[in-house]
C-alpha cells in the first residue's frame, strides 16, 4: 500500500497527524459510551418501574436530582464521597418508598392517567423545595479522584473512568437481581399476569413499593455519580428524564436488554453527534432517529413479547 507524501512533509508528521485522529476517536469513543452507561443506570429504573408497577414516573428526574444533592449535601458535612455514593441511592430509594405508600399506591385502582399526573405534580413539588432548601445558585461536588491519564495525547479524568467501572457493576447488579433471585421471579410473573401472580401468593403490594424504591434509588445513585461532573440544580433532572424516556421508547418499556440497547442508541449517539455538531442539530436528529425507529418498531427495537422484566 502506497502513502502520498507532500513534497517537504516528513513522515513523522504524518505519523503524528494520525496519533492525532485516533486521540480525537478515542476521546469521542470514550465520551459515547460514558454517556451510554450513565444513561442506562437512570433508565433502569423506569425500565423496573413501568415494567413492574405499569406507572409512567414524571418525578424520576427529580430522584435523580435529589440523589446529586444528596452527595452534595453529605460531603459537605464532612462525609467521604464514596459514602456518600452508597448512602444516595438508599436516602431516594426510601423516600420512593414513602412516595408509592403515599401516594402511588392509592390511585392504582383509578387505572387513569393520575398517577402519572400525581408524580408530575410531585416533579414541581421537589423541585420547588430544594429551591426553598438550597436555593438556585449552581452547585458542585469535588471529584475524589482528581488525576488524569493521558492516552494518544488526550486528557481523561481518572474519575470518568472509575464512574463508569461503578455504574456498569450496578447495571451488572440490577440485572442478576431481575434474572437470578427469587425477588426477579415474582418481578416477572407480575409482570406476566398480575392476577396469576396473586392467585400464586405474590404480595402485589409488597412487590410494586419494591419496584419503585428500587428504582428511585437508581435514579438517585445516577445523580450521585455524575453529580461532580456537572453543576447541580433543581432543575437538573429535566434533561436526564427526558433522555430517560426516549430509552425505554427505543429499546422496549419491559425488558432489561432494552434499556442496555436503547442507552447506548441514545445516550452514545446523542455523544456522538455532540461531538461533531452543534448541541441543538445533535438533538433534533436524535429525535429524528427515534421518531423513525418507533415507525418501523413501535415494541421497541430491542424488545420481544416473550421478553420481560
Amino acid at each position: 500500500m502506497f502513502t502520498y507524501l507532500p513534497q517537504g512533509l516528513p513522515e513523522t508528521a504524518v505519523g503524528a497527524m494520525s496519533s492525532e485522529t485516533l486521540g480525537r476517536y478515542l476521546a469521542q469513543a470514550v465520551d459515547a459510551g460514558s454517556a451510554a452507561v450513565f444513561l442506562i443506570v437512570v433508565a433502569l429504573g423506569l425500565v423496573v418501574i413501568f415494567g413492574i408497577m405499569k406507572v409512567v414516573n414524571m418525578a424520576h428526574g427529580e430522584m435523580f436530582m435529589l440523589g446529586a444533592y444528596t452527595a452534595w449535601w453529605l460531603t459537605g458535612h464532612g462525609i467521604s464521597f464514596w459514602a456518600a455514593l452508597v448512602l444516595a441511592p438508599l436516602v431516594v430509594g426510601a423516600l420512593g418508598l414513602l412516595v408509592e405508600r403515599l401516594l402511588i399506591r392509592s390511585l392504582y385502582a383509578r387505572k387513569d392517567l393520575s398517577t402519572l399526573l400525581a408524580t408530575a405534580g410531585l416533579s414541581i413539588l421537589l423541585q420547588q423545595l430544594v429551591s426553598l432548601s438550597f436555593g438556585t445558585q449552581p452547585r458542585s461536588v469535588e471529584s475524589p479522584l482528581s488525576g488524569r491519564i493521558v492516552i494518544l495525547g488526550q486528557s481523561f479524568s481518572i474519575y470518568q473512568f472509575a464512574a463508569v467501572g461503578i455504574s456498569m457493576l450496578v447495571i451488572a447488579a440490577v440485572y442478576w437481581l431481575l434474572r437470578h433471585t427469587a425477588f426477579g421471579l415474582r418481578a416477572r410473573a407480575t409482570v406476566e399476569s398480575p392476577e396469576m401472580a396473586g392467585a400464586l401468593g405474590i404480595n402485589g403490594v409488597r412487590m410494586n413499593m419494591s419496584a419503585f424504591a428500587l428504582g428511585c434509588a437508581l435514579a438517585g445513585f445516577g445523580g450521585a455519580v455524575l453529580a461532580p461532573f456537572s453543576g447541580l440544580s433543581p432543575t437538573m433532572g429535566i434533561d436526564f428524564v427526558v433522555r430517560s424516556f426516549l430509552v425505554v421508547i427505543v429499546g422496549g418499556s419491559n425488558a432489561i436488554v432494552g434499556a442496555l440497547g436503547g442507552g447506548t442508541v441514545v445516550g452514545g449517539g446523542q455523544s456522538l453527534l455532540t461531538a461533531n455538531f452543534s448541541p441543538t442539530i445533535a438533538e433534533m436528529v436524535m429525535l429524528f432517529v427515534v421518531m423513525v425507529l418507533v415507525v418501523l418498531r413501535p415494541q421497541g427495537v430491542f424488545s420481544r413479547s416473550s421478553r420481560r422484566v
